[in-house]
């Protein structure tokens, strides 16, 4: 094992990779491939690898795009390893014998290292590469989990009940005009469970060219509004796909006349991340508690748990069919084990939802929040299932942790690993029961509860003689937990030094932990609630990703209007031009020249309103479903004073991004013909082969003229026939 690490070491400083492309990969592998930018990669040190990059190779190896090969020695260079280490093995004498024998060590050398140890050392080598590679990917993967579920239920300010309890969310499941299916709203409380429906047959569609249709709309935007003034949701939730924006400003509208007209509290709608929602939709859980639900309604359901708690919606996928699998965790994910990937997965999960903690009485009482269980420390599935199954046949309520282990027969070992994560929240009843233990409904271990209670009763300064009587503990504890500042009166680090000298091991951190969790019992700390950012909205509403779409990228758009500038009144030095040809004056703005006299051209600027403005760009539509503009200088090299001697409406045309605007969902582009050709050096890799690249554009642009003189001469044989 040593002599095999010694090798990899080896192998990192001294070997390089190269790629050679197969067929497939010139075909596929343009400007706007993820291979793009290490497409001729030549004497790359693999020490320089970092992250995901050989994961990236090795894929596109495995889909036969291209070929990788290990050397120890660069291409065409004198200086090889072998030439190095041959002074090892060489005799300098000048007999014949030993000349004999120096070129059988050097054949026997070059057999040795070129046929026995490179081949190993690069396979090796591989292997150490690809597993770093995917452990690196696996951390992305589990740091995009944590990033969607780390944010706190949606709360709403200067509520009376605490928590989001009543926090009544309203999610929107609206498909595009384009799919014959009705728009669903569902109503949920704060405990996630479904209170009303609303279904919009024709909230979708436009009014405008309609008569009927528009109508029909105006019918649900009225039911839409008795439904908001009727039910006050504190937020709309609204899946940021499609249409989505217009959406929401149509919704906004609504919800603004109700404010005016009724003075009722504000109303706020927010864009969800719509990827969970429409995995969960088909799911078999989704099927088993809405049977009667379309997956549009489950949807719409989904949608309105997100805001409510994301941690609790994403379990949902943790299921048998491995749901979860199908989120887009990252775009390598597909060259990653799938069990690998689900254990990762889950290890995370565990993390997360134990630091949030696990309400088991309302685990039984919601469906949609049992798949939390399975994650507590200890528990897993199958322990999981047997404890809720219990817990629904033997008791309505649980009034305390101890009844786990005296009445559910959970393990002790079990009990240790999962209590500090079970949070039991009691009832006005429970305080009259004989199993009452306050200190169930915080995080504080019941290992530990006598010292949390020697805490409260010291920091109350009650009689030593009660410490005994469990009445006057869980009556300091209450008192205390009302009251937490008289905690700080408290030397912690004293107490700490008293349990060492009972030889404790060192018990700092756990006392302060505590003295935390009474100040504030099982406290989410998770990051508040904030909405998408535009960037994030940007992405979703293409359907695109920040690693495939960005400036630089080649697209392909569609032109669907020219972009002008509206005439104003002190537009500086208009000069009409006159066609000396056919007498007629020409509008210097519109470019119109059709005006007999000069007088009809300044009617037509300043009274009538007729001219249209100067053409600016073009306004065109990516495949994608986002607006773009291009600018009149950015449609060709050459000089264009009117786009529409360039392009025409409904003209599809590559373009390339010059700036993506978050804000605005929208790009600017560039259709210019240089701009196009010249690809964007600074995301080469160093080690870019710029002579194979050469070759294969040179080898293409002689198809290209191959192919238009076979044409030419089909065209000039054809009236001879």
């Amino acid at each position: 094992m040593l002599y095999i690490s010694l090798c990899l070491c080896l192998c990192l400083s001294l070997f390089s990779l190269s790629h050679s492309f197969l067929l497939p990969g010139i075909r596929k592998i343009d400007e706007t491939h993820p291979c793009a930018n290490f497409k001729y990669i030549k004497d790359k040190p693999v020490r320089d690898l970092a992250g995901e990059e050989f994961l990236r190779m090795h894929g596109a190896e495995k889909e036969g795009l291209i070929q990788m090969s290990l050397s120890m020695d660069k291409h065409g260079s004198k200086d090889t390893y072998l030439e190095e280490i041959k002074t090892f093995f060489y005799r300098d004498e000048f007999s014949q014998l030993v000349q004999s024998w120096n070129e059988q060590r050097m054949i026997i050398l070059n057999y040795t290292l070129n046929n026995l140890l490179y081949p190993v050392l690069a396979e090796q080598l591989k292997r150490k590469m690809l597993e770093e590679s995917t452990l690196h990917v696996l951390k992305k993967c589990k740091v995009k989990l944590r990033n969607c579920t780390q944010m706190a239920p949606y709360a709403v300010e200067n509520m009376d009940e605490s928590g989001n309890n009543g926090v009544r969310i309203l999610g929107f499941c609206i498909r595009d005009a384009g799919e014959d299916k009705p728009g669903y709203g569902i109503l949920i409380n704060g405990a996630g469970a479904v209170e009303e429906t609303i279904t919009l047959s024709y909230f979708k569609y436009s009014s405008k060219g309609n008569t009927e249709l528009a109508k029909k709309k105006e019918a649900d935007m009225e039911k839409l509004r008795e439904f908001l003034l009727e039910h006050k949701p504190h937020v709309v939730g609204l899946g940021c796909e499609g249409r989505a924006l217009q959406y929401q400003r149509e919704i906004q509208d609504v919800i603004t006349s109700l404010e005016q007209q009724h003075q009722i509290d504000p109303i706020t709608i927010e864009l969800v991340d719509p990827t969970v929602s429409r995995i969960y939709k088909e799911s078999n859980r989704a099927q088993v508690e809405f049977p009667n639900y379309t997956p549009e309604q489950r949807m719409a359901v989904s949608i309105a748990r997100r805001l409510r708690d994301p941690l609790v919606e994403f379990t949902q996928l943790m299921n048998f069919s491995n749901d979860v699998l199908s989120i887009p965790w990252h775009s390598l994910q597909r060259f990653i084990n799938e069990e690998r990937l689900l254990r990762w997965l889950t290890q995370e999960f565990v993390t997360l939802v134990n630091n949030v903690g696990v309400d088991l009485n309302f685990a039984v009482e919601h469906y949609h929040y049992q798949n939390m269980v399975q994650f507590v420390c200890g528990l897993g599935p199958r322990k999981a299932a047997a404890l809720l199954k219990l817990l629904k046949q033997h008791t309505e309520h649980l009034e305390s942790r101890a009844l786990l282990v005296q009445e559910f027969k959970l393990g002790s070992r079990v009990f240790l690993n999962c209590a500090g994560f079970i949070k039991v929240q009691h009832s006005r009843e429970d305080s009259l029961s004989d199993n009452f233990q306050l200190l169930d409904s915080t995080r504080i271990h019941p290992e530990t509860y006598i010292w949390a209670e020697k805490m409260a009763i010291d920091a109350l300064e009650y009689d030593e003689d009660d410490e005994d009587d469990n009445n006057v503990k869980q009556r300091a504890l209450e008192e205390i937990m009302d009251d937490p500042e008289k905690l700080l009166d408290l030397d912690l680090d004293a107490f700490n030094t008293e349990l060492k000298r009972q030889e404790y091991p060192d018990k700092r951190i756990t006392l302060y932990d505590i003295r935390d969790e009474l100040t504030n019992r099982f406290a989410d700390k998770r990051s508040p609630y904030h909405g998408l950012t535009d960037e994030e909205k940007f992405y979703l509403l293409s359907n695109e990703s920040a690693e495939g779409f960005k400036e630089g990228s080649i697209v392909q758009c569609v032109v669907v209007g020219i972009a002008r500038r509206k005439p104003k009144g002190d537009e500086p030095d208009i000069q009409p031009k006159r066609n000396e040809a056919t007498g007629m004056w020409q509008c210097p703005l519109c470019l119109r020249d059709e005006f007999p006299e000069l007088s009809e051209i300044w009617n037509h600027f300043d009274t009538s309103g007729s001219c249209p403005g100067q053409a600016v760009g073009v306004r065109v539509r990516l495949n994608n479903g986002i607006s773009g503009f291009i600018a009149t200088k950015n449609l060709s090299d050459q000089k264009v004073t009117n786009p529409e001697e360039r392009v025409k409406i409904g003209k599809q045309i590559d373009a390339k991004v010059l700036r993506v605007n978050f804000e605005k969902v929208s790009v600017d582009l560039t259709c210019k013909t240089s701009d196009l050709n010249n690809t964007d050096e600074k995301n080469r890799d160093l080690y870019y082969d710029t002579e194979a690249a050469d070759q294969e554009k040179k080898a293409k642009e002689a198809k290209k003229n191959k192919k238009e003189k076979s044409t030419d001469c089909d065209s000039a044989l054809i009236p001879l026939l």
